[in-house]
């Protein structure tokens, strides 16, 4: 891939968390929006920085802890504030000389390790328990023509870095590999002429997975992140995009408990830098805002008393309209905690008295996706047949982790369903570090395209996390998935994070519900969960591509409807669903205790800005 005008460190490409560079060509075909993507361009904000002595060779991280790497040394400090908190010196014996980048997997840290630049050059991979700082491992590796500078886990394989030093000649035959299951090096990737280019007379000193599947790597005395995608076969590295960063080179290490967040060091200061991953539009004025009255009998359709399928909680509501009718398809909860959908139909012109029925199918047998809970319905004309997917709990696993999948339920006229075969369309990945690595659940799908070119995308929730803390408990993402049929999912990866700038959204986002503009671009609704109440209130972004989203320039610019009074939303405000009403907004949504107070409703007014 020739790129032109690295030198200056000129944009390279758009910010795309989509791994493929096709993609992004399919995009320009497909779309016309080259210019909007060409104008997006990918940025790095700084998040914060710390004194580390040990800030010298690399940095690795994990849920609670960042470990400051130096050649013979280790320093464990406390994520949140800095602190030290351990350390490990290597004995005199130890025969640790020079110390690269690490990697922390399942708590115990990895670390890169070579003589360099002594003679004969030998190799080896290090390892400490990551709680106690115990030194309890080491692996020879089998190269010796090159220093190994780095190492890393993803999707069940390790990675590593062997790097060559001097003239370009030399740094040219630094390379990339993937590590078979007993550390011995498998195939081969090089890195592109204008990369080794700015390495040299050093090599590559850095590398990490990040959240979209890109190998970010370093050199050794830049400031700059090289953003590269990794062919299936071996041969070059393609250079996807160059990140400034305030680091100098050296090893980095992406944060697989808080997605988007990249660790490096300053060498010079003995810093460790942490920054997250963003784009120069994302704090962008948005085009117009809405302005929500809320329904004076809200909630318009609370639970039920009796033997329904429905008394204990109305939730996720999804609204279509089909002829002078809403249909309003939500999750029930019935008498013994199992959740199923069910349907509330009312005049369009008046919503107000509704009619229900449900569940419209059960749950899936014991030991399936969808065993305990049948949630997050989301109602879509393909053709003449209606599809619905919906997110399954499988009554096992730990909070976020019990939702492994999106299912599908087939209809010929949306009001009489058939659950489809019971293996989840879209699956959570299990792989750390992914944006859906833990669980999975439903948002919303757009027809994008004409003719050949048209495809569903399907905006989702993905969940990377496990733990007691909020952060790591309520942690999602809003990712994409493409598909020409809509059964067969490709995964595009995350399209926006949390907002650690915003105190209503700097835990997690989910829910997406996106609408195509009638003048083009996208509008985005969505649920927030973050510290200022530490649950959900309704929020709202803007694109021009589907990508890139604006949230608008000041706190609170994007936040559309949040908890309030003492009754039935004190607590919480969630999953939206929005509908056009003549020239307003018709938004449902649900309140305490994800439904146990039911669905309400409020009418918006679109104000330009």
């Amino acid at each position: 891939m020739k790129v032109h005008g690295f030198s200056s460190r000129r944009r390279l490409s758009s910010f795309l968390p989509p791994l493929a560079l096709s993609f992004v060509f399919t995009c320009l075909a497909t779309w016309g929006v080259a210019s909007t993507l060409v104008a997006a361009k990918r940025v790095t904000r700084p998040l914060k920085t710390y004194p580390a002595p040990e800030a010298n060779q690399g940095v690795a991280v994990d849920a609670e802890h960042v470990y400051a790497i130096t050649n013979k040394a280790i320093g464990k400090h406390d994520k949140a504030s800095g602190k030290k908190v351990g350390e490990w010196i290597a004995p005199p014996d130890s025969g640790v000389v020079h110390l690269n980048g690490g990697v922390v997997v399942k708590g115990k840290l990895y670390c890169a390790h070579s003589n360099w630049p002594r003679k004969p050059l030998s190799n080896t991979i290090e390892i400490w328990d990551a709680k106690t700082l115990r030194h309890i491992d080491t692996i020879a590796f089998e190269e010796t023509s090159g220093a190994l500078n780095w190492i890393d886990h993803r999707q069940g394989k390790w990675w590593a870095g062997v790097s060559f030093y001097g003239e370009v000649k030399s740094v040219e035959k630094t390379y990339v590999t993937r590590l078979d299951d007993h550390w011995k090096i498998g195939p081969r990737w090089t890195f592109p002429e204008k990369v080794i280019e700015r390495f040299a007379p050093y090599a590559n000193s850095g590398a990490s997975f990040g959240p979209d599947g890109l190998l970010y790597a370093t050199g050794h005395d830049h400031g700059e992140v090289f953003a590269l995608r990794v062919p299936q076969k071996p041969g070059n590295l393609e250079l996807v995009d160059v990140l400034q960063m305030k680091i100098e080179g050296q090893g980095i290490c992406w944060d697989r408990f808080d997605l988007g967040v990249l660790y490096g060091i300053h060498r010079p200061r003995k810093e460790v830098v942490a920054a997250r991953l963003s784009h120069d539009q994302e704090y962008k004025a948005l085009t117009t805002s809405i302005v929500w009255e809320r329904h004076e009998e809200n909630p318009v359709l609370p639970p039920r008393k009796g033997d329904f399928f429905d008394v204990g909680r109305c939730m996720n509501p999804w609204v279509v309209k089909v002829g002078d009718r809403y249909r309003l398809y939500y999750s029930g909860k019935d008498g013994q905690g199992r959740q199923r959908i069910g349907m509330a139909t009312t005049s369009s012109t008046n919503p107000g008295r509704w009619k229900r029925t449900g569940p419209l199918f059960e749950n899936g047998k014991p030991g399936s996706f969808d065993a305990r809970w049948c949630v997050l319905p989301h109602v879509v004309k393909f053709g003449d047949q209606w599809r619905m997917y919906y997110t399954g709990n499988a009554g096992r696993g730990v909070g976020l982790s019990s939702f492994p999948g999106i299912g599908i339920a087939f209809s010929e006229d949306g009001l009489r369903w058939k659950r489809g075969d019971g293996i989840p369309v879209l699956a959570s990945s299990g792989n750390h570090g992914d944006p859906d690595a833990v669980g999975i659940a439903g948002g919303s799908l757009i027809e994008v395209g004409q003719g050949e070119q048209r495809e569903w995308w399907f905006y989702y929730t993905g969940c990377p996390t496990l733990g007691s803390p909020l952060r790591l408990n309520q942690q999602k993402t809003i990712c994409l998935a493409v598909s020409r049929d809509g059964i067969h999912w490709k995964k595009r990866g995350a399209v926006m994070y949390r907002d650690p700038e915003r105190k209503y959204e700097d835990i997690g986002v989910a829910g997406p519900v996106v609408h195509l503009r009638p003048g083009g671009g996208y509008r985005m609704w969505y649920s927030a969960i973050g510290t200022k109440w530490g649950y959900y209130s309704i929020c709202y972004a803007e694109s021009e591509d589907g990508i890139h989203w604006r949230r608008g320039e000041r706190p609170g610019d994007n936040l559309q409807l949040a908890p309030q009074g003492n009754g039935w939303e004190r607590q919480m405000v969630e999953y939206p669903s929005v509908i056009r009403e003549g020239d307003r907004w018709r938004l449902f949504y649900c309140g305490n205790g994800y439904g146990t107070t039911g669905i309400g409703t409020a009418l918006g007014t679109e104000v330009s800005r």
